[in-house]
């Protein structure tokens, strides 16, 4: 038995009340070591099969075996581990992390196989030393060529030392030139692992394979060995203990994964930042609503005013019995703006990451596993949100303190107006980083203020973002990766 074993497998697919038989009783044996080409034309299954062979679509009936291990009689939780362990993924259109580093991408199999990421990394770097793309580590794979990406995305394919690599039309985004290099990587690679290929161009697939398997209406009408295989290590069965991919490697995970079109959202942030801004800034005044009316409303309090002009009695009168509900009912509707804003930004963001979900399922991401990592992304936007909104904060509350003694100014008293700049930020920083009222200055915010206020927020956008992202996972994302 080679090390992957299909017996009489079917699949069918379901359109209403339709059933389209897509494979009709395939049955294989691949030998290690060998590279085997999938031909035939759209709609002939090939796909489909490959699908299937990587434990992403599940089949009708029949045995799937690999390495000696029947994968109808497992859990998924153990299917996931043969994924991760024993099968690479190479797509036709590369499918990498766009906000993350090549290291990164290449690392992700070992991430979520629970290896610490300084040793992932360093796996990583010897996978990308082998498609010679080691000086290339920092970059995005944006930045680089298609042949440099889909050079990555083998990489990628290696780097748990992945028995069997799953090929979908690896050169289909490639010029001809490019797609030697990639196919003469992938024979090389296949001295030592099983290369699975599918692919519409025929010529290449006789140039490089060492067995053709045509399909023709889900069955195999040819299977021809056109090389002997010959294995350059010794067949040994992996030791596949199951582990989790751990707390810690999904919080750093989603600090290096996710980054939100500033271009696109920007505003929305920027709006956000205020808004809490005047959330924080009114709540301050709010605690000191009588010293700030005494500062900086005194106009209204005046009596000799008051009294000689009606309309200003009453929004005195107005103000002074109903400021403290009408700042209270503006601090709800901002923070609800906020959320509201926020949630849908990063739902937003999380739909556009269907393919990048349908990789992490790739190589054995579990369904909770990937809703955790969603759910923590939202720590890495709330704080670059909150030190922007701290920054805004700070220097409103200098000024209703009145770091600016324009009086001083006036009357050519400099140095008492630069020792009140100096007086008012000592103790606004005081107040701050100490947590306690300093006598220096009317109007104090405490970290304490900020953290309350940033773990509230935050619960809010974890669970927010916890419910689409586990819905999503649930789908079926395969058919993202690859086409028909």
């Amino acid at each position: 038995m080679g090390i992957l074993t299909l017996k009489n497998l079917h699949k069918s697919y379901k359109h209403g009340n339709n059933i389209t038989k897509v494979l009709k009783g395939i049955n294989l044996d691949i030998k290690e070591g060998s590279f085997v080409s999938i031909l035939g034309r759209s709609g002939s299954g090939k796909t489909t099969l490959l699908n299937v062979i990587s434990t992403l679509e599940v089949y009708d009936k029949g045995n799937i075996i690999i390495d000696g291990k029947d994968i109808s009689k497992m859990k998924q939780s153990q299917i996931n581990n043969i994924r991760n362990g024993y099968i690479g993924f190479v797509f036709q259109e590369f499918n990498l992390v766009k906000d993350m580093s090549v290291l990164d991408n290449v690392a992700t199999p070992l991430i979520l196989n629970g290896i610490s990421f300084k040793e992932a990394r360093k796996k990583a770097h010897i996978a990308l030393e082998q498609v010679g793309l080691e000086q290339y580590t920092k970059v995005r794979p944006p930045e680089l060529s298609g042949g440099q990406q889909q050079r990555v995305a083998i990489a990628r394919a290696i780097v748990n030392d992945q028995k069997i690599i799953l090929c979908d039309e690896p050169t289909g985004a490639l010029d001809d030139y490019t797609a030697k290099d990639i196919l003469e990587l992938l024979k090389e690679l296949s001295k030592t692992k099983t290369i699975i290929m599918v692919t519409h161009d025929e010529e290449f697939a006789k140039t490089y394979s060492d067995r053709l398997i045509m399909l023709v209406d889900g069955e195999v009408l040819k299977d021809e060995t056109t090389n002997k295989v010959v294995l350059e290590r010794e067949n040994r069965t992996k030791d596949l203990k199951e582990k989790k991919v751990g707390f810690l490697n999904l919080l750093i995970y989603s600090f290096l994964s996710m980054d939100i079109d500033k271009r696109k959202f920007g505003k929305t942030f920027r709006t956000f930042s205020i808004s809490l801004t005047l959330f924080m800034v009114t709540s301050v005044i709010n605690q000191n609503l009588d010293v700030f009316t005494d500062k900086y409303l005194r106009f209204f309090v005046q009596s000799e005013v008051a009294d000689k002009n009606i309309v200003l009695d009453f929004i005195y009168q107005f103000l002074e019995q109903n400021i403290s509900s009408m700042i209270q009912v503006i601090l709800f509707i901002l923070i609800g703006f906020c959320i509201v804003s926020y949630l849908f930004v990063f739902t937003i963001n999380i739909i556009n990451k269907k393919r990048e979900i349908a990789v992490l399922k790739a190589f054995g991401a579990s369904q909770e596993s990937i809703a955790l990592l969603f759910m923590l992304r939202p720590i890495k936007f709330t704080l670059s949100i909150f030190k922007d909104t701290l920054g805004y904060t700070l220097i409103l509350v200098l000024l209703i303190n009145g770091v600016f003694d324009f009086k001083s100014f006036i009357v050519a008293d400099y140095l008492e107006f630069f020792l009140n700049i100096f007086r008012v930020t000592y103790g606004v920083l005081v107040s701050f980083f100490l947590n306690f009222n300093s006598g220096l200055i009317l109007f104090h915010i405490h970290y304490s203020h900020v953290f309350y206020l940033f773990t509230v927020v935050l619960v809010l956008f974890m669970l927010g973002s916890l419910i689409p992202a586990y819905k999503i996972s649930k789908a079926n994302t395969i058919r993202m990766l690859a086409k028909e």
